[in-house]
């Protein structure tokens, strides 16, 4: 059964799509991004054994321009998926909060391999970060997929 939706609803559930399509679009730049690193960058040997905080930072200031890039992107990607939550929370529907909040964990999953995989370069950590970017990818896809695009909301979802 489908019910007119205040045009607040509207405009909530549009800003949730606006933000999981942005996000869909950073975790494909940043996909390509990481991909680019882990094939042609080569990371400064002071990097070795850097910690988390200490990765992030030296991929920012030290880092290939490509990780350089790769790391701001990823840093407003946590901003945009913890938007996506906070919006997904004021429309007041759990699956879409709940997926939301899959997608951050993916995606500071993902960030935290990528400061890991500035300190040891290994595959593991290179594979770590693809999962959980592949798996915030679903989350944001299935966002859009399930939110209906009209003024019109299922009562049921």
């Amino acid at each position: 059964m489908s019910v007119p939706a205040s045009s607040s609803a509207t405009r909530r559930l549009q800003g949730l799509r606006a933000n999981s399509f942005a996000a869909t679009v950073m975790l494909v730049v940043e996909f390509g991004l990481g991909v680019w690193v882990n094939l042609y960058a080569s990371l400064p040997a002071a990097d070795q054994g850097a910690n988390i905080t200490t990765g992030f930072a030296r991929a920012i200031t030290n880092g290939p321009f490509g990780l350089s890039i790769h790391a701001i992107v990823g840093a407003l990607l946590i901003i945009s998926a913890t938007t996506a939550v906070v919006r997904a929370a004021l429309i007041k529907r759990r699956v879409l909060t709940a997926v939301t909040s899959i997608g951050l964990l993916a995606v500071v999953f993902a960030a935290l391999s990528g400061a890991r995989f500035i300190g040891d370069s290994a595959s593991d950590t290179s594979m770590s970060m693809t999962i959980g970017a592949a798996v915030a990818m679903i989350c944001y896809a299935l966002v859009l997929f399930i939110t209906p695009s009209e003024a019109t909301a299922e009562v049921a979802w």
